[in-house]
């Protein structure tokens, strides 16, 4: 994206609003990045659908939900040339319904304890062999969902190749669109393709020995497992590429936002002192008590601001409001839900953090047709590693989250009482 000489200064709807539509994304698109909340406030108060020229911004909760619950209208048809033939980019399609149905099968709410178990224990070794001292990033948040990964879902491939896969995949389908005007966008894409194809070369590897496994069985009980001993007949449509698309995007889905998940709340809970005692003492009371202050911290520190769609034909939003705002078909639209999580009139008090909120406050997974597969594992893995960080005494963040120059955390240094 090339440099906004306003960027610098804090958002001001009225300076977006003396750009022509087709100038405003830039500017826009720095202050999502640096001051969300802020410029959400004043979109929701004054321009709650603000056409942005590469984007429309859509800024109320009713009108975030309608278009996440409208998916042959509001539509992901912008993944598709980077995930292919993956669910997720199908909208109401026999397989998108086909293979969500098979995946949830093997994907079972009894292993939600043995998950969170798992967290638990890798997080704890990794706190306790640092010392007192732990970059986040780079020993613990992305450690513990690269071992779900190996583990539970049965990925079982070398640790740099899955954080490879995965960092490369989701930097280039979740962050590199036509309206992110990315000056490297056909390197990540590169990137992503060639990860995808060692991918499915793990995957021909690591099949056939997994069904050797199963005849003597002694195959362990794991996603990956569980699928090909479903037999599924040829009929059904689920043959071995479905496999390997759909247990190799759990991959992709898992480490880099369980990572950035991770730390952002750690690091929102750290900057707040007056609640940090009591997330503390939840923590020591057990999930039940605590979890809340993990989805209520990255309610404030979401790992996304917004999500994308892209209309299927002409419709209109805001309609009968003062907002109408006609969107022609092919127009992206950005439901911005970190907006919809401030919504005065939809969320009580929004600026007070409240660990006790219910838990349809939150759009931390999506919503709709395409709500993340994977919620409830990451529902799991999430806060326990911050819970057993916030065990330890005297957490202290010894500097800020650095992205090193990328869409994701890199490095976020904590130190504690070892």
């Amino acid at each position: 994206m090339s440099p906004n000489p306003q960027a610098a200064g804090a958002p001001c709807l009225d300076t977006l609003e003396a750009l022509p539509p087709a100038e405003r994304w830039p500017l826009a698109r720095d202050w999502i990045a640096r001051a969300p909340r802020p410029f959400f406030a004043q979109l929701r108060l004054r321009r709650p659908v603000l056409d942005c020229g590469a984007v429309i911004l859509v800024a109320e909760r009713g009108e975030v939900e309608q278009i996440l619950s409208l998916p042959r209208l509001f539509t992901v048809g912008l993944y598709g040339p980077k995930m292919g033939e993956f669910m997720l980019a199908m909208d109401e399609t026999e397989v998108n319904y086909r293979d969500k149905a098979v995946m949830r099968s093997v994907l079972t709410w009894r292993d939600l304890p043995v998950v969170r178990a798992m967290a638990g224990e890798v997080a704890d070794a990794v706190l306790d062999g640092a010392g007192g001292a732990v970059d986040v990033v780079g020993a613990l948040s992305r450690l513990v969902p690269l071992r779900v990964v190996q583990r539970h879902f049965g990925f079982d491939a070398p640790d740099a190749d899955l954080l490879r896969w995965s960092f490369a995949n989701q930097c280039d389908q979740f962050n590199n669109l036509p309206f992110d005007e990315r000056p490297d966008a056909d390197a990540v894409h590169a990137a992503a393709e060639q990860a995808r194809v060692e991918m499915r070369a793990a995957f021909g590897r690591l099949i056939p020995a997994r069904l050797q496994a199963i005849a003597a069985g002694t195959a362990a009980d794991d996603t990956l497992t569980r699928v090909l001993r479903l037999h599924l007949p040829e009929a059904a449509g689920f043959g071995m590429d479905r496999v390997v698309i759909n247990v190799g995007g759990l991959l992709i889905g898992a480490i880099e936002t369980t990572s950035e998940a991770i730390a952002n709340a750690l690091c929102e809970l750290l900057g707040r002192p007056d609640i940090l005692s009591a997330a503390c003492a939840a923590a020591k009371a057990g999930p039940a008590a605590f979890d809340g202050y993990v989805w209520e911290a990255l309610r404030f520190a979401p790992i996304v601001a917004f999500m994308f769609r892209q209309a299927s034909a002409d419709t209109v939003l805001a309609r009968g409001t003062p907002h109408e705002t006609p969107v022609a078909t092919g127009r992206v639209v950005l439901p911005l839900s970190l907006s919809a999580m401030f919504d005065e009139t939809r969320v009580p008090d929004p600026e007070r953090f409240d660990p006790t909120r219910p838990a349809h406050t939150y759009l931390h997974f999506g919503q709709g047709h395409h709500e993340c597969l994977g919620r409830y594992v990451a529902a799991e893995m999430i806060p326990e590693v911050v819970r057993r960080v916030l065990l330890r005494a005297d957490v202290c963040a010894a500097g800020p989250i650095d992205d090193g120059g990328t869409p994701f955390p890199a490095s976020f240094p904590i130190t504690y009482r070892p």
